[in-house]
């Protein structure tokens, strides 16, 4: 394997360690998480036992670089802030493993929970990122503007608000019949 590859699997792994720790802790809706470095590491290693430290701490440094986390000392401590950028990505990378969760763990109770947007002609581009996100984040498009998933995501609907422009323009809707449920159950395996 070569170390490029290596490499931006350390990252991958640390925006994953991140996403487990937002969603450990329940602080996703702060300002500004945080986490000391000692306690990043750990859990990174936990994981992923066949890293070193300066392996990580290259990778750290270079998500600094890339504005995603910022290091400062402070109490004694090392600790990582996630920078707006960086708090973006993690979450999105927290709603995925949510919504994943949810889709292997939960039994479906025969609802479908639809999120519906009308995001205006002049804001197109906006309109277009939230297709692309809700798709990625494992949603079925029923319709060009309207997106179903199985199981409860109210919460997870008020993060992509939270962090998506153009997604003050979302509605979330709670359905118990809808047309072509046969299409949508095979969609998502139920």
């Amino acid at each position: 394997m070569s170390t490029e590859k290596t490499y931006g699997k350390i990252v991958k792994k640390m925006i994953d360690v991140f996403a487990d720790l937002l969603i450990a802790t329940k602080i996703s809706y702060l300002p500004s998480p945080y986490y000391t470095l000692g306690k990043f590491i750990k859990a990174l290693l936990e994981e992923e036992t066949n890293l070193s430290k300066k392996q990580i701490k290259k990778a750290l440094y270079d998500l600094k670089k890339r504005q995603l986390i910022d290091i400062i000392e402070k109490d004694g401590q090392v600790k990582i802030y996630l920078q707006e950028k960086g708090k973006q990505k993690v979450i999105t990378r927290s709603i995925k493993l949510l919504l994943d969760y949810k889709k292997k763990e939960k039994k479906w109770d025969g609802r479908w929970f639809m999120v519906f947007f009308d995001v205006p002609e002049i804001e197109k581009q906006k309109r277009e990122f939230l297709r692309k996100y809700l798709k990625k984040l494992g949603f079925y498009r029923y319709q060009k503007s309207v997106y179903i998933f199985p199981f409860e995501c109210k919460k997870e609907v008020e993060l992509i608000k939270k962090i998506v422009e153009g997604a003050k323009y979302m509605k979330y809707i709670i359905a118990e019949e809808i047309e072509e449920e046969e299409k949508i159950k095979k969609y998502f395996n139920l």
